[in-house]
């Protein structure tokens, strides 16, 4: 049996505004070349690297866990990288190009500076061949700034009411990760950013590994902590290629959570 892939530390933020009929936040279409989730709607994010781990003592400011720094360092490079965002004082747009994140911050002597809250943490599940810890952060942009989508990661980026997304994924007209349809759902308990933040700084975040299960018709289901099925399923493993297979099948809205190579 092969073992489990190890899961990549991976960060995503949600960037929060109220409008004028409710809290929006930010999300982009992926790519439809996109190795990885092809024409999905998702929150700016990105794997953490080695430099965010190196940088994050220097360049970022709040009232954060040191143990969080690296991954909200990534979060807010991913968004300048993928959304053309800098959350600095005062925050701006402006597109990155070839330019590195940390050294134009540097040059113009800057830094990123933003009240960011983590809410979230999600696991791929154990059969999946490509894996991520994904910590999921949200912070208010209160700025009128207007997005640059960078047309390699993200190739169109709307301010849209987290109940709309929820209905475009349910008509099968937006492509929504299973992590992301999840947190679409908590933002729309919210009925303004400050609601939501309050309510994010009183969370204890536990990490969440769904669990897969086959279905009598060859789908897959995601099982959650929690829910019945959950303990029964300890134990149980898929092969790649079976799991490949089932989600090709796989065409309920708001359930695509992983790619396969």
């Amino acid at each position: 049996m092969r073992p489990p892939a190890v899961p990549r530390p991976s960060a995503t933020i949600c960037l929060l505004r109220d409008g004028e009929r409710g809290m929006e936040v930010m999300m982009g279409r992926r790519s439809a070349t996109a190795r990885f989730m092809a024409n999905a709607w998702v929150f700016p994010g990105g794997r953490v690297d080695e430099v965010d781990r190196a940088r994050a003592a220097d360049l970022l400011m709040g009232d954060n866990a040191p143990s969080q720094l690296p991954w909200i360092l990534a979060a807010l490079r991913e968004t300048v990288e993928e959304a053309g965002i800098w959350l600095t004082a005062p925050p701006r747009s402006e597109v990155l190009g070839e330019r590195d994140v940390y050294e134009t911050l540097e040059e113009a002597g800057e830094t990123f500076v933003a009240d960011v809250r983590y809410f979230a943490n999600w696991v791929t599940p154990a059969d999946l061949p490509i894996r991520y810890d994904a910590r999921f952060f949200a912070t208010v942009l209160t700025a009128d700034i207007t997005p640059l989508p960078d047309d390699e990661e993200l190739v169109e980026i709307q301010w849209v009411r987290p109940r709309d997304v929820i209905l475009r994924a349910a008509q099968g007209e937006w492509v929504v990760p299973f992590p992301t349809h999840v947190t679409l759902e908590q933002l729309a308990r919210a009925t303004s950013t400050a609601a939501f933040m309050e309510r994010a700084a009183r969370i204890d975040v536990e990490a969440v590994q769904p669990r897969i299960k086959m279905e009598v018709d060859g789908s897959i289901r995601l099982v959650l902590p929690g829910e019945p099925e959950y303990e029964e399923l300890a134990g149980m493993t898929y092969g790649f290629e079976e799991l490949a297979a089932a989600a090709r099948r796989l065409q309920r809205p708001g359930r695509r959570i992983a790619e396969f190579e």
